[in-house]
């Protein structure tokens, strides 16, 4: 039966419809898209391969203007046209088989399969369709580089093609029939070792041995004199075969060249690395593994790379599907050996009954005959071994598992297949739905990609879906599986086999019943990764077995160890998890479950986040209706610390208020109305801050010791803050006092450190020094590199106090290099707050112009905006300093912007600069109102060092509008103050 005629030809001279394009580049235009039709072409492709990297000036209209003339001549053939593709390219949409190669492509695609699968004659008649079409030259008429290249590639298509359909003549017999077309093919290619030995076979079983005799003569004198090289063992073997006319050349014995891969896949996309790694192994190695988790892509992969290297592997493609995770029965060693050996010709009775003989005789039938051997989708390492063949094969072994016993003992080469990228994701749908409807939709086509996790299989089954329905769009889709149960939408109706639910339950049906519970558990568990001790704690089982039990979870690619103690799963392996802990874990289980998982984190609120902080949010929203939901919410505690809050905080924060009120839960009510003002005062909400400070103290008082501690202690900074160092002076010895009382040595260092600024600030320089020695001799063996650069930063305090600069900069710079080995992102800018300060009441402004400005930058940098509007004032100070009143006035501007309920100290700061910019400017009635503002809140603190240069401002506008006798006054009433702070930047005057 005579192939159906194609619509276009590219195998002889260019054609469509029959009619023949004349014009060589016109023709070239075609062929370049007619090889890839469905897949764009570039349009600096397209140029390149038709005028051979010489374009005219004008090649983009002459290139718009033939391809106008090949969409005239593809108007009668339905569906055919070539679009653009994207902004600089065109694709050719037509169905494949109406183009030649691809045509014969098919056939030979399907020749092969049915040959492996014993339907010989069914087989034959394709071949011969393809050797029909096939013709004896490609690309007539056109010329240049790609041209040239392309039609070689093509002429050795075109004799594998051949050498395939005249050895399926010779098995069938028809060796007579077939001798002139093969004498014809071999003067054609005289190197083309194969066909002379299909012509000598032909020769030899047509009674002529002489002349298959002469012939191996005439190919060996050939590739001696042309190539320098002797013929091939293979058919110097055939020639010594012929000279001893062995009975195994007969007909009846010749064996056929078995090819057993499955179809390729079309649409294949991606997998760069993966097959050149299987290219690599192939030169070094014996047996690799492709492995990875269901649905990922990895018989497809073996089975590209297996048709790409056909000509490496002479002695034929061997598969077996051993159905490792498939739903029906293991496959045994002894039926995968009995099929391996049936498709090398050993006759089926002549296969030995026991699994270890069967081994041997494979291994001695493939050994040196360059076999790819492929065993796909197996269970684990045991099931492989007996099945490895014979030496100079190359297997490949597909599985779910990681088969680490085979890379262990048998030296296997690991081939990891994971998901696709996320440009390879989008290019597959774009082959399965073509590029015109993804192209439409960019953003959709991205996140459907997204939703399917990046897996091959769930990829391909929406695609499935969408190309069912083309007039569908691709964001209608997405929307579906947004709101719905994306294991329910990924599925196709009518095929139980195409969904990834189906998929998921072949790697889940063969785990053991601790992996299986354990799987279930963490299915329950909210959160995007798992720490290992997280999952030790709620696995029920003791530390060994959970590990033991994880790894296999791990080998069994349902759980990927993604950083050396932290685990996580696939997205849609976790929506199958959460499905398993519904089904295999009762109520009161589940209950349980969570419970251990809010304690571990609440255990650990004290300890750096930063590994957990995303799963504590996501844990949070998914728990907002648990009673103790205020435990899991503490935890964030270090993120407000961190000055890192957001709205998300905040709400957290309320609601588990909420349910902790609900609860009757004093101690909850209590942590949360702590962390909201502690949220707060990241914000700058000073007044809103003390309130809910002073709620917590009254909260705490019926609570222990160590609550009050902590009340007592945050209000003290608040007030603090706020500029009420009376009062936080008070409030912070209560913490401490109660701190030491109850052993409570953390806070202590934390409330201690504060103190200490409180007696600087108030001018108890005496009492604050006696805290930082009592705090160096106390805590030496008990401090944290944290607060080790805490009590250093009070120590420098002290020190500017008194006026020992330099030993306070030395101080200060230890500390600093110590805090930037911290993970902490504030600490090093506490470092350089201080040493600005120190600098300015030194005497050295420009030096501490630099420290603010660090720290300014480093704010901005790790988007810490709560420490910009103090440095905004520092940085207001400095210039006022240097005499920059523009350059004060825009930053103290900037300070008052940042927050809206700027804490008080600052505000008092503020102050005093608009009095020294005003005073400056010669407005000095405007200067004695904000000096006065200042000068009475920094004597309500008090802060006694601040009080003086206020006064020093107070009288120099007395004295700018002329009233001496009060400057007089004010100065006088500074210089009994005399803070040592100030002898820098007083002796300046």
């Amino acid at each position: 039966m005579p192939p159906p005629p194609s619509r276009i030809r590219l195998l002889g001279p260019i054609t469509i419809n029959s009619a023949h394009i004349g014009a060589p580049k016109l023709a070239c235009v075609l062929a370049a898209l007619a090889l890839r039709p469905g897949t764009p072409v570039a349009q600096a492709e397209l140029i390149d391969r038709v005028w051979d990297g010489d374009p005219p000036d004008a090649v983009l209209n002459v290139l718009y203007s033939y391809v106008a003339r090949l969409r005239s001549a593809l108007k009668p053939i339905p569906g055919a046209a070539i679009r653009r593709a994207g902004s600089h390219g065109y694709v050719l949409e037509m169905e494949p088989s109406d183009i030649d190669l691809h045509a014969v492509r098919a056939l030979r695609d399907e020749a092969v399969e049915l040959n492996s699968s014993g339907r010989m004659d069914e087989a034959l008649e394709l071949w011969r369709q393809a050797c029909e079409l096939v013709g004896d030259d490609a690309l007539v008429g056109l010329s240049g580089h790609w041209a040239d290249d392309t039609r070689t590639a093509l002429a050795n298509e075109r004799l594998e093609l051949l050498t395939e359909r005249y050895a399926a003549e010779l098995n069938a017999g028809h060796h007579a029939a077939v001798l002139g077309d093969l004498a014809a093919l071999s003067d054609a290619e005289p190197l083309a070792e194969p066909v002379a030995e299909l012509l000598m076979l032909a020769y030899y079983r047509s009674g002529r041995p002489a002349d298959a005799l002469t012939r191996f003569e005439t190919v060996r004198v050939r590739l001696r004199d042309e190539l320098g090289a002797d013929p091939s063992q293979r058919l110097r073997d055939l020639h010594l075969q012929i000279l001893d006319q062995d009975p195994q050349l007969d007909a009846a014995e010749t064996p056929a060249t078995p090819i057993q891969l499955p179809s390729d896949i079309s649409g294949f996309t991606g997998r760069t690395a993966e097959l050149k790694a299987l290219d690599q192994f192939a030169e070094d190695a014996a047996l690799a593994v492709v492995v990875g988790p269901g649905g990922a892509g990895k018989t497809a992969l073996a089975v590209r790379w297996g048709y790409s290297m056909v000509e490496r592997f002479p002695g034929g493609l061997l598969y077996v599907n051993l159905r490792g995770f498939d739903a029906g029965e293991l496959m045994s060693s002894r039926e995968a050996l009995g099929r391996l050996l049936v498709a090398m010709n050993v006759p089926r009775d002549e296969v030995p009954e026991g699994a270890g003989e069967a081994g041997e005789l494979f291994r001695t039938v493939t050994a040196e005959r360059g076999v790819l051997v492929v065993l796909d989708n197996a269970r684990n390492a045991a099931q492989v071994r007996p099945l490895l063949p014979g030496a100079g094969s190359f297997t490949i072994v597909t599985s779910r598992d990681r088969l680490t016993g085979l890379i262990a003992l048998n030296d296997a080469r690991p081939v990891p297949v994971g998901m696709l990228e996320r440009a390879d994701a989008v290019e597959l749908l774009t082959r399965i739905l073509g590029a015109e409807r993804v192209e439409s939709e960019p953003a959709a086509a991205e996140r459907l990609a997204e939703l399917c996790g990046y897996l091959v299989l769930a990829l391909r089954i929406a695609a499935a879906q969408l190309a069912g329905e083309p007039t569908a769009r691709i964001a209608d889709y997405v929307v579906e599986l947004e709101r719905r149960d994306r294991l329910d939408v990924l599925a196709v109706d009518g095929d139980p086999a195409a969904a990834v639910t189906a998929n998921l339950d072949l790697s889940h049906r063969v785990l053991d019943q601790d992996a299986r519970d354990l799987f279930a558990r963490l299915g329950t568990l909210p959160g995007e990764d798992f720490a290992e001790e997280l999952i030790v704690s709620v696995s029920g089982l003791s530390e060994a077995d959970t590990i033991r039990t994880l790894r296999g979870l791990v080998a069994a690619h349902l759980v990927e160890q993604h950083r050396p103690g932290r685990y996580r799963m696939h997205d849609l392996v976790r929506l199958y998890a959460g499905r398993a802990g519904e089904r295999d874990l009762n109520s009161d289980g589940r209950t349980v479950l969570i419970d251990r998982f809010i304690e571990w984190h609440h255990d650990r609120a004290y300890q750096p986040i930063t590994d957990e902080e995303a799963n504590v949010f996501l844990a949070c929203e998914a728990l907002q209706d648990h009673p103790r939901l205020w435990r899991l919410v503490l935890p964030l505690r270090n993120t407000i610390n961190e000055w890192r809050v957001t709205r998300r905080i905040y709400d957290l924060i309320e609601i588990a208020t909420r349910r902790a009120d609900e609860a009757g839960d004093d101690l909850g009510l209590f942590r949360m109305t702590s962390m909201m003002a502690n949220a707060k005062r990241s914000e700058g909400s000073t007044t809103e801050v003390i309130e809910l400070g002073t709620r917590a103290l009254t909260l705490a008082e019926g609570l222990s010791d160590r609550e009050q501690t902590i009340a007592s202690g945050n209000l003290g900074i608040y007030l603090f803050d706020h500029g009420d160092y009376a009062r936080s002076t008070a409030s912070l010895r209560r913490a401490v006092d109660l701190a030491i009382g109850s052993g409570n040595l953390r806070s202590q260092q934390i409330f201690t450190s504060s103190l200490i600024q409180t007696l600087v600030s108030t001018g108890q320089l005496d009492e604050a020094e006696s805290y930082v020695q009592g705090a160096e001799t106390l805590w030496a063996d008990g401090l944290t590199p944290a607060l080790r650069v805490r009590l250093d930063l009070c120590a420098a305090e002290v020190q500017v106090a008194v006026g020992n600069y330099d030993q306070a900069l030395e101080t200060t710079e230890a500390a600093l290099t110590l805090a930037r080995r911290q993970p902490h992102p504030f600490l090093d800018m506490w470092c350089m707050k201080i040493q600005g300060h120190i600098n300015l009441f030194a005497g050295r402004p420009d030096a501490a112009r630099a420290a603010f400005e660090e720290e300014l930058r480093l704010s901005q940098l790790r988007k810490l905006p709560t420490f910009e509007p103090e440095t905004c004032a520092d940085l207001a100070e400095v210039h006022l300093e240097l005499g920059n009143p523009a350059m004060a006035a825009d930053f103290a501007a900037r300070a008052r912007t940042k927050w809206a309920d700027l804490a008080g100290a600052t505000q008092t700061v503020l102050e005093f600069v608009a009095a020294g910019i005003h005073n400056i400017l010669g407005e000095h009635e405007v200067a004695l109102t904000h000096a006065k503002v200042a000068v009475d809140a920094f004597a309500a603190m008090p802060w006694p060092a601040r009080h003086e240069l206020a006064l020093v401002a107070l009288a120099d506008a007395h004295a700018g509008l002329g009233d001496t006798e009060t400057a007089r006054e004010h100065r006088a009433a500074a210089d009994r103050i005399a803070a040592p702070i100030n002898r820098g930047r007083r002796g300046r005057e």
